[in-house]
Formats: structure tokens, C-alpha cells, sequence
């Protein structure tokens, strides 16, 4: 069972508001998707371990949020933590660029979602 990512991002009507829908899992968005908008992925987690049972399961998300101009990009991450911390903490910030071949901005957050079995 996976983080209820895509639901929480599309519940978020300020998000929505931003990103209109387009949010990708895998971290990969389509080649010449419209931005902003915003990939996630999964890429790990663990079984949180109570003496001899595990009883819940940690899924850490890393979500990357798009867009063309500074403003923009700031919007779509404030917009994105807020949806996603309703379920999940943020444990880290891992990017806050821009590329210089696409002039894309990304800000990239990490999440812990913990998950009772």
C-alpha cells in the first residue's frame, strides 16, 4: 500500500488552483507537459519495527515541483507542502535550482509518510 500522495495533491484546491491536474508519479512528467506541475516518487521506506511485530510501515516520498519563473515555483512548493503535510512531515529540502539548459525552476522536499499496518 502506497501514500495516498496523488489524492492529497488533488484535494488541495490552492494546489489545484496551480498545477491544474498535472502531477506524475515516477518522478517523470511528460516531455512537453504545461507548467508548473509536479512529479513525486517513492523511492524507499521500512517497516517500523515494535518489539517483535511490525505494526507500521515508513514510506518516504520525494516530491519535485516545476515551473518557468521564480514566483511560480515558490507558489507550487508552498502549495504542495501544505497539501502534503496534512498526511506526512517534511524531513528534508534537496533542491532548489534551475536548469540551465531548460530555464525550468524545481524545488525538490522530501516526506516520512508512516503508515499503521
Amino acid at each position: 500500500m502506497l501514500p495516498p500522495v496523488e489524492s492529497l495533491l488533488m484535494a488541495s484546491a490552492p494546489l489545484q488552483a496551480l498545477i491544474s491536474g498535472r502531477s506524475y508519479r515516477h518522478g517523470f512528467a511528460p516531455q512537453d507537459v504545461l507548467r508548473p506541475y509536479v512529479t513525486w516518487s517513492v523511492p524507499g521506506g521500512f517497516a517500523e519495527n515494535a518489539l517483535e511485530r511490525a505494526d507500521a510501515d515508513v514510506y518516504r516520498l520525494q516530491v519535485d515541483c516545476w515551473a518557468d519563473s521564480d514566483q511560480s515555483i515558490e507558489n507550487v512548493a508552498s502549495a504542495t507542502r501544505a497539501a502534503i503535510e496534512k498526511a506526512a512531515n517534511l524531513t528534508a529540502y534537496i533542491a532548489d535550482e534551475r536548469n540551465p539548459d531548460t530555464g525550468r525552476y524545481r524545488i525538490g522536499m522530501v516526506f516520512d509518510f508512516i503508515l499503521p499496518r
